[in-house]
C-alpha cells in the first residue's frame, strides 16, 4: 500500500505567517520613520503602506489569538485599520474631508498603543499599526503640528520595529 499523507510539515503555516509578517513590517515601519521628513504620500504609497498594515495586522491577530483588549476593542482597531485602505483605494475624493480628523484618529491609536504596550504587547502593536494607517492622512499645517507628527511617526516606527524584534527573538511577545 502506499501513502496518501502530507509532506509538508505541519509547522508550514505558522512559518509562512511569520514570513508575511516579517515582510510586511519593514513597508510600514519605513513609511512610519520617513514620515519624519517627507510629505505626505502618493496614492499608490499610501496603499502599499495601508495594505502592509492590515496584513500584518490579521498575520499578528492569526499567530497570537490571546490579545488582552476586549473583543469589540480589536474588532474596532481592525475597522479602523482598514478604512484607510479603503479611502485611497476607492474614495480618493473624501481625502479632503478626511485630512480634517486624521491627525485625531492618529493620537488615538497612538495613546493606545503607548497605553496598552506595557501590559499587552500584541494590542499596543495593533493599536501602532492602525495609527500608521492613518498617518498616511496627515498633512500638518502649523509648526507645532508637524513637530507632534514627526515624534508620533518616529515612535511608532521605533514601537512597530521593537514588537517585531521581539517576536523575532523569542518567538513569541
Amino acid at each position: 500500500m502506499h501513502d496518501h499523507g502530507s509532506t509538508v510539515p505541519v509547522l508550514f503555516g505558522p512559518v509562512l505567517l511569520y514570513l508575511i509578517g516579517y515582510l510586511s513590517v519593514p513597508a510600514v515601519a519605513g513609511f512610519a520613520l520617513m514620515r519624519i521628513v517627507t510629505p505626505p504620500p502618493r496614492r499608490s504609497d499610501a496603499l502599499l503602506v495601508t495594505g502592509a498594515s492590515i496584513t500584518t495586522f490579521v498575520v499578528a491577530m492569526l499567530l497570537f489569538p490571546s490579545f488582552a483588549l476586549p473583543p469589540q476593542a480589536i474588532v474596532a482597531l481592525l475597522a479602523a485599520g482598514i478604512v484607510p485602505f479603503v479611502l485611497w483605494w476607492r474614495a480618493p475624493h473624501l481625502i479632503a474631508r478626511v485630512v480634517l480628523v486624521a491627525p485625531w484618529l492618529v493620537a488615538a491609536a497612538f495613546v493606545t498603543a503607548v497605553l496598552r504596550a506595557p501590559v499587552d504587547q500584541p494590542g499596543g502593536f495593533i493599536a501602532a499599526l492602525t495609527a500608521v494607517s492613518w498617518l498616511t492622512f496627515c498633512v500638518p499645517r502649523t509648526r507645532a503640528g508637524r513637530v507632534v507628527l514627526r515624534g508620533a511617526a518616529g515612535t511608532l516606527a521605533l514601537a512597530v520595529t521593537a514588537f517585531t524584534a521581539s517576536v523575532a527573538a523569542g518567538g513569541s511577545l
